[in-house]
């Protein structure tokens, strides 16, 4: 996609990744990764230990590529037989979970000490979505006009990722949230996206 907020989401994303320890040494994997844009992005960046996974994706040439795997099942992350990455992201995949926490397990299966979690969800925090709340009950991008009863589950935004509720999700899943940006807008209050940066704990 080549909206706004997917172009900031995967600029900040790369951006970030990429300011890791390692630099482009970085063993890297995509949860969710689609159609590959991101993983792209940074093998354009230098990056060469590059993962995709999820359902029907694509990544580049040379990318490891685990597909047809449910990121809402309980033990997808065997798929993977053992591996771990210095750095994990997953772009806009929580929102779309039954069970996130699930997934932060998982992920953590594939997490040494140092890994790094980046992830990027629909900022529930803005003022958009708090106006949407107060008057309509609902958050912005949630539960609205383009929700549609005949689509399958995963492509429609069910989990509400308050920022607090996430925190204590990766707390209980193994990680420390250790920063928190936004993307695509000037602050929290006006911004489209959160991204957080968490880290693995021992």
């Amino acid at each position: 996609m080549h909206d706004p907020n997917s172009l900031a989401i995967r600029k900040g994303v790369s951006e970030r990744v990429a300011a890791g320890p390692k630099g482009t040494k970085a063993s890297v994997v995509d949860l969710g990764c689609g159609g590959g844009l991101l993983l792209e992005r940074l093998a354009e960046m230098g990056f060469t230990d590059l993962a995709g996974v999820g359902w029907n994706i694509s990544v580049p040439e040379g990318a490891l590529a685990v597909e047809e795997v449910d990121l809402a099942e309980k033990g997808w992350s065997a798929r993977l037989a053992g591996r771990t990455f210095d750095t994990i992201v997953a772009t806009e995949v929580l929102e779309h979970l039954v069970n996130p926490h699930q997934f932060l397990v998982e992920a953590r299966r594939l997490s040494t000490p140092q890994t790094r979690l980046i992830l990027t969800f629909p900022n529930v925090h803005n003022l958009r979505s708090i106006v949407g709340y107060a008057v309509s009950g609902r958050f912005s991008g949630f539960f609205g006009p383009n929700w549609n009863d005949n689509h399958p589950l995963y492509d429609q935004h069910i989990f509400i990722p308050n920022m607090h509720l996430v925190a204590y999700f990766l707390k209980v899943a193994g990680f420390a949230l250790d920063r928190v940006d936004y993307l695509h807008g000037s602050s929290k209050l006006f911004s489209q996206t959160a991204m957080i940066e968490a880290k693995a704990v021992a």
